[in-house]
């Protein structure tokens, strides 16, 4: 990607200044919408929210045009935040309670904004990170994607990632993609190769209603930074330092926190130019005025760098971790602000009224929709409700990282493993940094804030969702399935350890004979024997010939039913090797 970032925002001026002196009118039916998500972008990597290092000209024009949601939340963590988007209901609600160790797969019962638009006319597509299952029936095809490109896990070159694992430093360019659950090979940076399937689905689909969900996976880390974007920063930071003592209520940054933000903000440059590609694309086939425009990131900052004074950063339930910058932008809109306390859950319901769709989800929404606020009217929706945001590491925990926001107050619970719970109390009207702990001098307040979340938490936790999600085996509709680290659960060191102990869930739906590949992160170095049980099924291979790194085991006949996965290698010396991931497919005779 060569464009400069000027010309892109001259072209984005020139396609919105139309827009801004109408009146706002809700679109006629069928508007097009595109939701745009960013992983790790916190609310301090953008221009518009006040850093004045960063070169985001086309964001910053498109906010100018926009209704800027000022106090805008998401989840702290990536996953449960995407699950949301698509249901606009709270994570645990769908499944999703982690980012990986067997949290990250959605129930395939939930109905998403892609399956409702798409059965009332739209051409929907999504390209990007999913993070919400790999497997069918969990893939973006399953959940109402007619169009889909995306890359497996989290993220491009984690450990579930097995295409791209192995590229280390340059996972982010010429990545391995599956489009429509097709493997292939990509040329160019991951967010130009996104932003470029992207066009030309909005170019095929001129004719016709869309949903676009883009998706960037940057920039999370890895930070890979595409030519000529790294070298835009190179004399940022003498002045940054500065920034940080003056203002952030963080330690100083170091000189990784330094050559990170560099990076980071290449990532986001980089995003900034494609998003300008995108709206030149709307302008060349006249979409611009029945098309609709959301921005938001996923979670905060996943390093220490500017967010505009906020407490904390990614995985944590203070400012910094959940609250993003975001806006919509509609025909006319102009350039206001909503101050109301808004969420990820309030997307789906407020897209669905835009486009003048009615629909009964058999799934409770736990979000509303605030067009009526767009709209000019009054509403006490959002100040009356309580917000909760929570992320542990495995299923929900009363008072563990969680929040509750309620009008001006907020309820923190942040307990580290060796300490015992506190619940804090502040007043984000007047202490948006959340410096002053009041909850000694308003215990009522305190007190109902806690019963907010002991409400919720009753209401989600025996959820049914919340327990295994099974991969299907014997079905028309994946020939193999890939069993990986990041689906796996089991102890938490799954993710980076060889000596783990792990286990997957998969659910038969044809008796038949199955050939079965394990294979392991490193070659085989010892002898041993492999030990692979589908319970009550068990077999053990006796590994005499140490040098491969894939043990296959043909023709074991599984019955339809469920089952848990086990397997590993144990060595000679007693050790035990999880593998590093499993296909299944059924033996064609």
């Amino acid at each position: 990607m060569r464009t400069s970032p000027y010309l892109l925002l001259i072209i984005t001026l020139m396609l919105f200044q139309a827009c801004n002196n109408k009146v706002i009118d809700k679109p006629d039916k069928n508007p097009n919408i595109i939701l745009i998500v960013t992983d790790d972008q916190g609310i301090g990597d953008i221009g518009y929210t006040g850093n004045p290092y960063i070169k985001t000209p086309v964001l910053d024009s498109l906010a100018s045009s926009a209704y800027l949601l000022e106090n805008f939340y998401v989840s702290p963590v990536c996953a449960p935040t995407r699950s949301s988007l698509m249901t606009g209901r709270y994570s645990v609600r769908t499944g999703i309670h982690d980012t990986y160790n067997g949290g990250a797969t959605m129930a395939s019962e939930e109905v998403t904004i892609a399956e409702i638009l798409c059965d009332n006319g739209y051409q929907t597509a999504m390209f990007g990170k999913w993070h919400l299952g790999d497997n069918y029936p969990f893939r973006p095809s399953d959940q109402g994607f007619d169009v889909s490109l995306y890359h497996k896990s989290g993220g491009i070159g984690q450990v579930g990632d097995i295409d791209n694992f192995y590229k280390f430093d340059s996972s982010y360019f010429n990545p391995v993609l599956y489009f429509n659950n097709e493997r292939i090979q990509t040329e160019g940076f991951c967010s130009d190769v996104f932003t470029s399937y992207a066009i030309d689905f909005i170019e095929d689909n001129s004719d016709k209603p869309f949903f676009l969900y883009l998706a960037f996976n940057a920039p999370h880390a890895p930070l890979q930074v595409p030519g000529g974007y790294l070298e835009i920063y190179n004399e940022l930071v003498n002045d940054l330092r500065e920034e940080e003592k003056e203002e952030f209520l963080s330690k100083s940054m170091t000189d990784r926190d330094m050559e990170s933000a560099k990076r980071v903000y290449g990532m986001v440059s980089n995003i900034d130019d494609n998003i300008g590609l995108l709206t030149k694309a709307l302008r060349e086939k006249q979409l611009v005025e029945n098309t609709i425009i959301i921005f938001l990131t996923d979670n905060g900052p996943a390093q220490n760098r500017y967010r505009c004074g906020l407490r904390n950063r990614k995985g944590s339930v203070y400012e910094g971790g959940v609250k993003v910058p975001a806006f919509i932008v509609l025909p006319g809109s102009g350039n206001k602000s909503i101050t109301q306390t808004l969420a990820h859950i309030d997307v789906l319901p407020t897209v669905l009224d835009l486009a003048n769709i009615e629909y009964e989800n058999r799934n409770k929404i736990d979000g509303s929709s605030f067009l009526p606020i767009i709209e000019g009217k009054k509403t006490g929706i959002f100040d009356a409700r309580a917000l909760i945001s929570n992320w542990q590491r495995g299923y929900p925990e009363p008072y563990r990282n969680i929040s509750v926001r309620k009008g001006d107050f907020k309820m923190v619970g942040h307990t580290s493993y060796d300490k015992e719970s506190k619940l804090e109390l502040f007043n984000i009207s007047t202490d948006p940094y959340e410096i002053n702990d009041i909850s000694s001098t308003e215990p009522d307040k305190l007190i109902h804030l806690k019963e907010e979340f002991d409400s919720w938490y009753m209401d989600i936790i025996h959820n049914e969702k919340l327990k295994a999600q099974y991969a299907i085996i014997g079905s028309d509709m994946e020939e193999e399935i890939i069993l990986n680290r990041n689906d796996a659960g089991g102890e938490p060191g799954i993710w980076a350890q060889d000596e783990v102990f792990g286990y997957w869930h998969i659910e038969c739906i044809r008796s038949s004979e199955y050939k079965i590949s394990i294979n392991f992160k490193e070659k085989i170095n010892t002898i041993g024997k492999l030990v692979l049980k589908i319970a009550p099924l068990q077999r053990t291979v006796d590994i005499k010939e140490p040098g491969s790194s894939e043990v296959i085991i043909e023709n074991i006949y599984i019955p339809r039913g469920k089952y848990m996965v086990e397997c590993w290698l144990q060595s000679a010396d007693g050790r035990k090797i999880f593998p590093f991931y499993i296909r299944i497919s059924e033996n064609i005779k």
